[in-house]
C-alpha cells in the first residue's frame, strides 16, 4: 500500500469511521443515565417561560466556562509551545470529547495533546496535570466550605470525619501544587529515559506567581459552573439563596469528584449525592427540582463540547493525513 492511498483511507474512511463511533459512545453515555429520559419528560412538560430564559442564560454561559478551561491550558502551554488561544479552546473541547468515553476522564489529556507538536505532547501531558492538579485544588476548597456549613447548620455523624477529611485534603494539595518545582528532582532517577526526564523538567519553568494565576483561573471557572447550576436550580422552581446554593454545589462537586466512578456513571451518583445534600436537609422540597438541574448542567457542559470535540478531533486527525 503506497503512501497516497494511506492517505486516502485514513483521510476519507478511517476519519469518518472513528467520528462515528464516537457519537455513537457519546449517545449510549446519555442512554445509560438510568432515569434521564423520564426526568428529561417531566422537565419538558413543566416548562415555562421564566424556566427557558434561565436555561437560555445557562447555555450562553456555557461557552464562557469552555474558554476560561482554554484560557488556564493556553497559559501552561506558554512554557511548551506557542498556540493561539482559539486552537486552545479547540483541544480542550477535543478532550473533553476524549474523556467523556474514557474511564474517569483519563482520556482528556489525549484529546489536548493532539493538536501540539510530536515533541511537546509529553511536556503537554504534564502540562495539563498541573492544570487538573489546580481545579483539584479549587474544588477541594468549595468542598471543604461546604462541608463546614453543613456541618454547621444541618450536623450529623459523619459530617465532621468528612470535613477534617476535606481540610487534610485541601492542605495536602495546596502545598503540593505550589512546591510542584520539587517534582523536577524526579528527573534525576529516569537519567534513562530521555524524553521523560526533559518533560519533567517542565515542572522548573512554572513560578509561583503563575501557578497562583493558573489558580485564579480555576476558581473563575468553577463559580461559572456553580453559578450555571445555581440558575438551573431556580428554573427548575428551588428556593435557595446564592450563598448556600454556591456552598452546596461545590460541596456536590466535590464529593462527585472523590467518588471514584467510570464512564461518565456520576450522574447516577449525583442523584444520591442530591438527595443527601438538598432534599435530607430540608433545603430543597424535592429531588426531582435538583436532579434536573444537574441532568441539564450534564447535558450542557458535557455532552455539548464532546459533541463539537469528537468533530474537531476527526478533523484533525484527517488533516494530519496530508
Amino acid at each position: 500500500m503506497n503512501k497516497t492511498t494511506k492517505k486516502i483511507l485514513l483521510q476519507y474512511v478511517l476519519a469518518p469511521v472513528l467520528l462515528l463511533i464516537f457519537l455513537w459512545l457519546i449517545y449510549r453515555q446519555i442512554q445509560n443515565q438510568g432515569s434521564f429520559r423520564q426526568e428529561w419528560q417531566t422537565f419538558y412538560r413543566q416548562l415555562n417561560v421564566k424556566s427557558l430564559l434561565l436555561v437560555t442564560l445557562v447555555i450562553l454561559l456555557a461557552p464562557l466556562n469552555w474558554l476560561t478551561e482554554a484560557q488556564k491550558w493556553h497559559l501552561l502551554l506558554n512554557r511548551i509551545e506557542q498556540i493561539s488561544l482559539k486552537k486552545a479552546f479547540i483541544s480542550v473541547l477535543s478532550g473533553m470529547a476524549f474523556a467523556f468515553v474514557t474511564p474517569n476522564r483519563a482520556g482528556d489529556f489525549i484529546g489536548r495533546v493532539l493538536f501540539l507538536e510530536k515533541q511537546n505532547r509529553l511536556r503537554g501531558t504534564i502540562a495539563a496535570l498541573i492544570g487538573s492538579l489546580s481545579q483539584m485544588v479549587v474544588t477541594f476548597g468549595f468542598g471543604f466550605l461546604g462541608m463546614a456549613y453543613l456541618h454547621i447548620f444541618h450536623p450529623a455523624s459523619w459530617t465532621l470525619w468528612v470535613l477534617i477529611a476535606a481540610a487534610a485534603g485541601l492542605a495536602i494539595l495546596l502545598f503540593g501544587y505550589l512546591n510542584i518545582r520539587l517534582l523536577s528532582r524526579l528527573s534525576g532517577k529516569f537519567r534513562k529515559l530521555r524524553s521523560l526526564i526533559l518533560a519533567l523538567y517542565l515542572f522548573k519553568r512554572y513560578s509561583r506567581k503563575e501557578l497562583w494565576k493558573v489558580l485564579g483561573i480555576a476558581l473563575l471557572r468553577f463559580l461559572i459552573y456553580n453559578g450555571q447550576f445555581l440558575i438551573l436550580l431556580w428554573a427548575f422552581d428551588t428556593q435557595i439563596s446564592v450563598g448556600t446554593g454556591f456552598l452546596l454545589s461545590g460541596l456536590m462537586f466535590w464529593l462527585i469528584t472523590v467518588i471514584p466512578t467510570f464512564f461518565v456513571a456520576d450522574i447516577g451518583i449525583r442523584g444520591l449525592i442530591t438527595a443527601l445534600l438538598f432534599v435530607n436537609t430540608g433545603i430543597a422540597a424535592n429531588a426531582f427540582s435538583v436532579l434536573a438541574a444537574s441532568y441539564t448542567l450534564w447535558l450542557i457542559n458535557m455532552v455539548m463540547p464532546a459533541i463539537a470535540g469528537s468533530i474537531f478531533s476527526t478533523i484533525k486527525g484527517s488533516l494530519s493525513a496530508k
